[in-house]
């Protein structure tokens, strides 16, 4: 599917409130969700947003203009005080945003922040950045690695160019680093269990932290064909049965990533409301816009309205921050 990318600066009067796809996620925490860009390079058979260049169900991208995020971000950190932990992620990579280097730096430079993370696949990662980002002060890369193979790893990335030693290397020039790894790969039952085991053994190789992560299967992700499920019983069993098996912590819970309770930020709107909101671009899903209203971002879902239009909406849902809406 070829994609739109819409580039959202502070001239374009949207706010980076209220949009899973980019901004800032606030979830009630010190821990701060940022999203620059929503593009990713890999179509993972197992990806729980459907990202990637064979998306089958987002039409659209995102990136947002470095200075305007950072500007967002310092708002919002002066609400949560000290101690503030980062989380670049993304419904894609977050290596794909070109400003990547200067957006860390930025973030590290805001008085109350004392930790930045990113999680990525690792494929756009060189010598020459991984320095660049230890002088900006990244302090983690959580990389997504599932397996060692060569083969397995080009099916589950969905991409015939994905070199999985070239992987292995860039996370032991990383581990070297005063960057702080940890390998977080998905366990895909029936598909990767053997290969899980050797990502164990290989974090504890090269001195690298490892997170296994559950394979969760969502309305609009990418279902691999013969990944067994799992409930939360039967993974951490399988967690403990590793922990053992390697003599090595898997278990990750809120004290691991220093996450606590903090002020969220107001909601400007509740489920049931209904208001007016002016539209600003296409949607992230597929006969979707998004609007604007209360300073906040609001997905409307079964709409066409045309892009500087006003639309009546009764808000649908709230979680998170995160606004979706239908027309009344």
């Amino acid at each position: 599917m070829k994609m739109n990318n819409q580039h959202i600066t502070e001239d374009s009067g949207i706010p980076l409130i209220g949009c899973i796809a980019f901004g800032i996620i606030d979830r009630g925490t010190n821990l701060l969700q940022i999203r620059s860009t929503s593009i990713c390079n890999m179509s993972c058979t197992f990806c729980s947003t459907d990202g990637g260049p064979n998306s089958t169900h987002h039409k659209v991208t995102y990136t947002v203009d470095v200075d305007y995020l950072l500007k967002w971000t310092r708002k919002v950190c002066e609400l949560k005080g000290d101690n503030v932990e980062i989380f670049i992620d993304s419904v894609g990579d977050p290596l794909m945003y070109n400003e990547f280097v200067k957006l860390v730096s930025g973030l590290k430079k805001i008085k109350n922040v004392k930790h930045v993370t990113v999680i990525t696949n690792g494929t756009l990662l060189t010598d020459k950045i991984i320095k660049e980002l230890e002088e900006a002060g990244l302090d983690r890369i959580n990389l997504s690695i599932h397996t060692m193979d060569e083969k397995i790893g080009k099916l589950l990335m969905g991409c015939s160019w994905y070199d999985v030693n070239k992987i292995k290397e860039i996370c032991k020039k990383i581990a070297k680093s005063k960057i702080e790894l940890m390998l977080t790969p998905v366990w895909l039952p029936k598909v990767n269990d053997k290969d899980v085991e050797d990502l164990i053994q290989f974090s504890k190789e090269i001195g690298a932290k490892i997170g296994i992560q559950k394979y969760e299967i969502y309305k609009h992700s990418r279902k691999h064909k013969g990944a067994g499920k799992t409930n939360w019983f039967k993974f951490y069993r399988q967690i403990k049965e590793w922990e053992k098996k390697f003599d090595i912590k898997l278990t990750v819970n809120k004290d691991d990533v220093n996450v606590e309770n903090r002020p969220r930020l107001k909601d400007q709107m509740h489920e049931g409301d209904k208001v007016n909101a002016k539209i600003k671009l296409p949607g992230w899903q597929k006969g979707q816009m998004i609007g604007v209203a209360n300073n906040r971002c609001i997905s409307i879902n079964n709409c066409d309205a045309e892009i500087g239009s006003t639309v009546r909406v009764r808000i649908t849902d709230d979680k998170n921050g995160i606004y979706l809406a239908e027309a009344c």
